[in-house]
């Protein structure tokens, strides 16, 4: 990517960050100019488990249902002009594809989402705001030309943005949940623990069966 590309790679997390460089490979191996939504969300459907594929099951549960949308991704991808540049023949420099304008808007509505979302975000610059992957579908989702792919494959983009929102909250729910104490072990000790008898008295001793008393033999 270019300069531009670097800058945007700082405003995101490692996790976003990775899905965006495989989406520049995958603009790359196409021999498109330029890395759009779409080859993100692409990559993004591509990993099995995924969130974005996972928000998809959930609205569709069918897996042939996500091959459907896969296949109307790549085909798409198969309208966007190619690169006008050889790759072969062209400087390394001017190899990578540059982000897209539409890319550019994503991520900015990403992190203005993420801003909002959190008292600790507002307090710092818009540009030093991370965007998380979760930040990064839900933008993607409201591009125009992912939300058209989504609906020809039976697919509502407002529908998955929804579960990507459920499971994310989720999450915070169960990190947030007090964890509850575990008193199994301390139990099992006490059962380990061997019973304190009360010691014998002598009246007890007197009374005993005449079998139970050890007999002695004189030699």
């Amino acid at each position: 990517m270019r300069s531009g590309g670097c800058a945007v790679q700082q405003a995101l997390t490692v996790e976003a960050a990775g899905v965006v460089k495989q989406a520049v490979v995958l603009a790359k191996r196409r021999g498109h100019a330029q890395v759009t939504p779409l080859h993100v969300a692409n990559t993004m459907l591509a990993t099995s488990s995924g969130l974005f594929r996972v928000a998809c099951l959930e609205s569709h549960s069918h897996p042939l249902q996500c091959k459907a949308l896969e296949l109307c991704f790549n085909v798409a991808l198969n309208r966007l002009p190619a690169s006008s540049s050889n790759p072969m023949l062209a400087p390394p420099h001017s190899q990578h594809p540059s982000i897209s304008n539409a890319l550019v808007a994503a991520f900015k509505r990403a992190q203005a989402h993420q801003r909002r979302g959190s008292i600790e975000n507002q307090q710092q610059p818009l540009l030093a705001v991370k965007i998380e992957l979760e930040q990064l579908i839900i933008s993607i989702l409201d591009d125009p030309s992912v939300s058209r792919v989504m609906r020809e494959a039976g697919f509502s983009s407002t529908q998955v943005k929804n579960n990507v929102e459920k499971a994310v909250s989720l999450e915070l729910c169960s990190q947030s949940s007090p964890p509850q104490k575990n008193n199994s072990k301390e139990n099992s000790l006490l059962t380990l623990q061997p019973s304190s008898s009360p010691p014998t008295t002598q009246n007890e001793r007197k009374t005993r069966n005449p079998s139970e008393i050890p007999i002695r033999m004189r030699m």
